[in-house]
């Protein structure tokens, strides 16, 4: 579907308004301010110092942002929610990569372990399985933005244009889908550059991180990728697994198992305040 039609120039749903143009002016605005502070020193090493010392200080720049940009964990470029302040053994378990055929084996697992879990879906996935997006919300869970066709490998290199239209075709997929845009986003492996947090700004989106992850995406035994996980059973904790993967309902299965037997519950955050 091409951008013009699904978005028009104003758009409203939901709840976020959006220009198209001064949404694209307005964040490349705010990273080129950014960048201009953070060249300042090499620019000024360049003046009075001279080559050697500006260029140094210019790598040393750049090499941190590449170091920020490719750190999941990193909240510095883009800010991101890794842990909830709650009391007590509750956590909130998140479900990436759905729908897909593995979905109706998650929710029988969360329903017979009554935990709930924030689904982070794939815009182009939710559109051709629109069932599976529909059970997810009957079970009472939650549904993430996980962009429209998850380019893992270049989200973090992508400017303002080409993160608006992952970002905004998935949340308006969404919300035709549900008739309500979600509250929370995930990037692509979690890599996230300095256009990322002014275009989830404007979309009212919250950037939801994790406290553990069990790097599912590639086989392994259950046991080691469940051993990932434990160090973060604590108040408050964010766990991520993934979905479509051979062992993704063992190891869901497995993970719920262990949390109901010591006493964790997994519940759903309160709604991300909407600006």
């Amino acid at each position: 579907m091409e951008m013009g039609r699904l978005l028009p120039e104003n758009h409203a749903s939901g709840g976020f308004l959006i220009s198209r143009r001064f949404f694209v002016m307005k964040t490349i605005c705010q990273t080129r301010l950014l960048l201009t502070l953070l060249h300042l020193i090499p620019a000024v090493l360049f003046w009075k110092v001279g080559f050697t010392a500006g260029f140094i200080a210019l790598a040393a720049v750049h090499l941190t942002l590449l170091g920020f940009t490719l750190c999941p964990r990193s909240t510095w470029l883009s800010p991101a929610l890794r842990r909830f302040p709650v009391t007590g053994r509750t956590l909130f378990l998140t479900i990436d990569d759905g729908p897909c055929d593995d979905t109706p084996a998650f929710l029988e697992l969360l329903a017979a372990h009554q935990a709930k879990a924030i689904f982070f879906l794939i815009g182009e996935r939710a559109a051709a399985r629109p069932d599976l997006v529909q059970a997810i919300l009957a079970a009472g869970h939650q549904l993430g933005n996980h962009t429209h066709t998850h380019p893992e490998k270049s989200f973090w290199v992508y400017g303002p244009a080409a993160q608006r239209r992952e970002i905004l075709t998935c949340q308006e997929t969404l919300a035709q889908l549900t008739g309500r845009p979600p509250v929370w986003f995930r990037a692509p492996a979690g890599f996230r550059n300095p256009f990322t947090h002014p275009l989830l700004r404007e979309c009212h989106l919250t950037c939801l991180g994790w406290t553990a992850r069990a790097f599912d995406t590639r086989p392994a035994p259950v046991p080691v990728l469940l051993a990932r996980l434990r160090p973060a059973f604590v108040p408050g904790a964010i766990l991520l697994v993934h979905q479509g993967h051979p062992h993704s309902p063992a190891l869901l299965g497995a993970l719920l198992t262990e949390l109901s037997n010591e006493g964790w519950t997994c519940d759903l955050p309160p709604p991300a305040r909407r600006e």
